[in-house]
């Protein structure tokens, strides 16, 4: 989930044919390419698909009846049905989720739009759902003009991000009524389980979501908390958002940080990286994502070119975007995911 970031530059020539660059005659223009409904339309039947077999899965379903072999010495999997009733059996777990994922990229592009931004429709990515418990990648839009103000990054950056985290707790807080206790015991520090063919899966808990959890009638006792379909949605929502979040260049977290301080987006994300050191003593994963974020952390979220300097964002979207950044700490479970 987020924006993309390669945008036309107020003193940036277009560039025929391709993504970022727009003509003279469609700057005042609201629509984009003649093919990007479809692309999107596309995009987001396929994930519709991808994400409602996931769905099934976790319910035990297989609505592709996928085998497997060796040919070769290579191994390959296929289909060897389409159920459409076992399809749709996913649809608790794939509708909220791709839900948050749309309204995420449309808030993005709604505030674009108030501030005079073209950017093209969401675009939502599948992912094999047999490869994957998500059956997704989330979704990114992207700019098609330039960014008047840092006042204008600063609010198409947040408003995705906005978004999502209330829909994912509200999805959540929602699910975590009709969830119930599973036949494992609960684990310190991984209290919720998921079965995706037939594999039990626990996962972490967030502060945030501890929080929600203490306000709500849930108590498994001394079992785990076997996630309904609609729950696992939102936990997967609010952990794309905390992803999302993240002071890298090409996610909102940069463009935020960019919008705030634009030149100190790199400090923040070698910060980051010091924390995933530390918390890869509790869960060695985290040591995989500080090598990303080492890697990824160099660029910069935007080129000074590309971004207006003026209007600076008002005292109260400065306290706005630094309370949605130090939130990451309520979003982030030391422990995501174990088995």
């Amino acid at each position: 989930m987020g924006a993309g970031d390669r945008v036309k530059g107020p003193s940036t020539p277009a560039r025929s044919g391709g993504h970022a660059g727009v003509t003279g005659s469609e700057a005042g223009s609201d629509h984009g390419p003649w093919w990007d409904p479809w692309v999107a339309g596309t995009l987001l039947l396929l994930t519709l698909v991808s994400t409602l077999t996931a769905g099934a899965l976790l319910q035990g379903v297989d609505p592709l009846g996928m085998r497997s072999g060796v040919v070769d010495g290579i191994p390959l999997w296929w289909p060897t049905r389409f159920d459409v009733t076992a399809l749709l059996s996913g649809a608790s777990y794939a509708l909220p989720l791709v839900a948050i994922l749309l309204a995420h990229e449309w808030a993005h592009r709604l505030a674009a739009g108030r501030h005079g931004i073209r950017t093209s429709y969401p675009y939502l990515l599948p992912f094999p759902p047999h490869a994957s418990v998500v059956g997704t990648l989330g979704g990114f839009i992207r700019f098609r003009s330039g960014i008047p103000s840092r006042k204008a990054l600063l609010d198409v950056a947040m408003a995705g991000p906005l978004t999502s985290l209330v829909l994912a707790m509200a999805t959540l807080g929602v699910g975590l009524m009709f969830s119930g206790p599973s036949q494992l015991p609960r684990v310190e520090g991984l209290p919720f389980v998921i079965v995706f063919q037939e594999i039990p899966i626990r996962l972490g808990e967030p502060l945030l979501v501890r929080g929600l959890v203490a306000l709500l009638p849930v108590d498994p006792g001394g079992a785990a908390l076997e996630l309904h379909p609609a729950a696992f949605a939102g936990w997967l929502g609010l952990m794309l958002t905390f992803l999302n979040l993240l002071p890298l260049a090409r996610l909102d977290g940069g463009h935020i940080l960019h919008a705030l301080h634009p030149g100190r987006q790199r400090w923040w994300a070698r910060a980051t990286v010091g924390l995933f050191l530390l918390l890869g003593f509790a869960w060695a994963g985290w040591w995989a994502w500080a090598a990303v974020m080492f890697l990824l952390g160099r660029s910069r979220p935007l080129p000074p070119d590309m971004v207006g300097r003026e209007p600076a964002p008002e005292p109260w979207r400065r306290r706005l975007a630094w309370s949605l950044m130090a939130g990451l700490v309520l979003l982030v479970p030391p422990v995501p995911v174990g088995f």
